[in-house]
């Protein structure tokens, strides 16, 4: 439905040409036998200073040049320039003299007779209707003036011209009639023109909203170039746009409207060819030529006018690129580059046809005055016919697209079907080999279990071990005492009872008593009864001494060991730490001195007493060894074990802070030294399970443990536990 649409448009507009065509013909007869020249009947004037005041004497004196050319081609020059037309050679009384141009910005008319002037007109216009003067005929956009209405020898007209473009000076005798004739057949013809533009303006406007191809935008703007382009060249600028010659915009008009109609030529040409993905070396020259466009603009700007229109005409040669541009395009298969370049191709005959008329190389005929508008029409029908027919590769594309698109839906599903089944069978496979290895990593994960189980087991027995070492140590010595108190004490106990034993063996009637007092009193003075009483006497203080260091190594162990249950009671910190004191210090007495300093306030916190012990024992055993390790001699180690009492907000805490002046440890042991099996010490000599095992309890207890450490200085541990 569509597709016959554009058709019907096209058609439409296909007929609109065809009459514009034959309109030309009318055109032509209208025109008559008036259509004729004089430019070889006229002569230019050669002036020192030529202007619009220029007078009548000046130019009958000054030098003449004759012209060999039926429209002469005058410099592209701002400055006036003269001539004379001879008329002697016409029989016309009534007739008009016509400068059948659009271009001229002013006119200066003498008429003379016999030597004589007739008359003096001026008309200003370029760009409107041409302003009213005394005779001018009116209705026209050329200027015009009055030939006498009776016959003359000698008739002469002298006319000077002011244009700031390349100027064509097509001079033309033919009655009112005739002219007025000409006038409304041309106005016909671009009526029929402008209408032929604006239709097919509004319907690429409907189709750029319909299919939002910028392409149609794009055509839009070049039609408006075009069209506006070859009407300004005819001077319907004043009647479209009420613009003056004299005004800053009405100078300059024709030359934006070339620039503007360049500019859109090659963005549309571009887009439609798609320059960038089919020919990269055109769309870069292309390019080029825009930027060009804009150097010429600044040049109009600064109000360079003649200049600027030359470079305009310059610039414009790009059209000539759009024939290679096409071919390449068309071998890159874009089939509507065919009708682009047939398109282009008709315009540029035309325009080839209107600069040749301009530069004096073909005659200056109505053929070549609207060889553009009609080149231009041509090229419209053929460029809708290309856009009409991208439309329809589009479909057709669209259409093989969604055809290969179900296809290769299709073949997806089909793939994906397939792909399905092989997935499932390998996730099978893979679900199996997981299991499998599942399993096997939780067998792995119980053995592991199980040997993390035995290691901490080890840490504890290596606990065990070095408290039943300390314990054997302490108790070694009083008992050691005590037996050999008791030896002695047995010793001096049995010389006292073979004293006693002889004197509770004396009666009173014994013959013998006093034999028997004196053996006595010898056996007195050999034991030495004084001292061995001191002795008995201190041998039993000893014996009570190591009856009481028993006591207190039992009950500390009694407090160490107050284990190993898991419910949690009140304990004193302060007497975990004694406790623990008092089993290292064999431990450590000839390492490192260690020093107790606790609080007087109270220190009882419920917690697990035995884990407690485990705590301290294992922090204070490494902070021993970290002095050792530092190297110092023994009276420069110590070990610190504070605790205090302290307020957080509302709450108590107690904290215990164990510090050694040892080796200390770097930021990145300082980051490990939490984790499980990292160790510092040598292998064999720790599992790495100690400070971990410490986190774990205090983490249990929810208290805060927290470490400064600096290499060389030492290490402190702070513990803080919740009242």
């Amino acid at each position: 439905m569509t597709a016959r649409w554009h058709h019907r448009i096209l058609q439409g507009v296909c007929c609109v040409a065809v009459w514009c065509l034959m309109g030309q013909g009318g055109l032509a007869q209208s025109a008559g036998s008036g259509d004729h020249y004089l430019g070889r009947h006229m002569h230019a004037l050669e002036l020192a200073s030529p202007s619009a005041n220029t007078t009548f004497e000046a130019l009958e004196a000054s030098a003449k040049r004759r012209l060999d050319a039926d429209v002469p081609t005058l410099s592209n020059s701002s400055a006036w320039t003269w001539v004379e037309v001879n008329l002697t050679h016409l029989d016309m009384p009534g007739a008009w003299l016509e400068v059948s141009s659009a271009m001229v910005d002013s006119m200066v008319v003498f008429a003379s007779c016999q030597g004589q002037v007739l008359y003096r007109m001026e008309a200003h216009g370029s760009g409107r209707r041409w302003s009213r003067a005394e005779g001018v005929l009116q209705g026209s956009n050329y200027p015009k003036f009055p030939l006498p209405s009776e016959s003359c020898e000698d008739l002469k007209m002298y006319v000077g011209v002011q244009a700031g473009k390349q100027l064509l000076l097509p001079v033309r005798v033919a009655s009112s009639s005739e002219l007025r004739a000409f006038s409304l057949a041309r106005d016909l013809f671009y009526a029929f023109y402008v209408g032929i533009m604006a239709v097919m303006l509004l319907y690429n406007l409907v189709l750029y909203f319909t299919v939002r191809d910028r392409s149609y935008l794009l055509y839009t703007l070049f039609l408006i170039g075009v069209a506006f382009s070859q009407l300004f060249l005819e001077g319907y600028q004043g009647i479209l746009l009420g613009l003056d010659s004299t005004t800053w915009l009405g100078m300059r008009l024709v030359h934006l409207i070339g620039i503007f109609s360049g500019v859109t030529t090659i963005l549309f040409v571009q887009r439609f060819l798609q320059l960038k993905r089919n020919a990269p070396r055109y769309h870069k020259l292309f390019r080029a030529f825009v930027v060009a466009y804009g150097g010429v603009l600044a040049v109009l700007l600064l109000g360079f006018l003649n200049l600027s229109f030359s470079l305009i005409n310059a610039v414009a040669s790009v059209a000539v690129l759009v024939i290679p541009a096409s071919l390449e395009a068309r071998k890159q298969g874009q089939k509507s580059a065919t009708f682009l370049l047939i398109a282009f191709t008709a315009f540029l005959l035309s325009v080839t046809v209107f600069a040749l008329k301009e530069f004096g190389v073909l005659p200056h005929t109505l053929w070549t005055r609207f060889a553009m508008p009609v080149g231009s029409i041509v090229q419209l029908v053929l460029l809708s016919i290309a856009l009409a027919d991208r439309i329809n590769q589009l479909k057709k594309e669209s259409s093989k697209a969604r055809e290969e698109q179900l296809r290769v839906s299709q073949l997806n599903e089909r793939m994906v079907k397939e792909q399905n089944q092989v997935l499932e069978s390998k996730v099978k496979e893979r679900t199996e080999a997981l299991e499998s290895q599942n399993e096997s990593l939780e067998s792995a994960l119980e053995e592991l279990k199980v040997a993390q189980d035995q290691l901490v087991q080890n840490e504890k027995l290596a606990s065990i071990g070095q408290l039943t070492a300390g314990i054997a140590h302490e108790l070694n010595n009083p008992i050691n005492f005590v037996s050999s108190s008791a030896q002695s004490l047995r010793r001096d106990f049995e010389d006292v009872s073979e004293v006693m034993e002889r004197v509770l063996a004396l009666g009173p009637d014994d013959p013998e008593l006093q034999g028997a007092i004196t053996a006595l009193q010898e056996k007195i003075a050999t034991l030495d009864l004084g001292f061995t009483m001191k002795e008995i006497e201190e041998l039993l203080t000893g014996i009570e001494d190591g009856a009481q260091r028993t006591t207190a190594i039992v009950k500390g162990l009694r407090i160490f060991s107050r284990m190993d249950g898991d419910e949690a009671s009140k304990a004193n910190i302060n007497e975990l730490l004694e406790s623990t004191s008092v089993i290292l210090r064999s431990s450590f007495r000839e390492e490192a001195s260690v020093v107790l300093e606790l609080s007087p306030d109270d220190t009882v916190v419920m917690c697990q007493p035995g884990k407690l012990n485990q705590v301290f024992m294992n922090l204070i055993s490494n902070a021993v060894q970290a002095t050792v390790m530092s190297g110092k001699p023994f009276a420069e180690r110590e070990v610190r074990v504070r605790t205090r009492r302290v307020m957080q907000g509302e709450a108590a805490s107690v904290q215990v802070a164990i510090a050694d002046n040892g080796v200390g440890m770097d930021e990145d042991t300082q980051a490990q030294i939490f984790d499980p099996f990292f160790t510092t010490k040598e292998v064999g000599e720790g599992t790495g399970l100690g400070l971990s095992i410490v986190k774990g309890i205090l983490d249990d207890h929810r208290a805060t443990l927290e470490l400064e450490s600096k290499p060389g200085e030492g290490t402190t541990f702070l513990i803080t536990f919740p009242a």
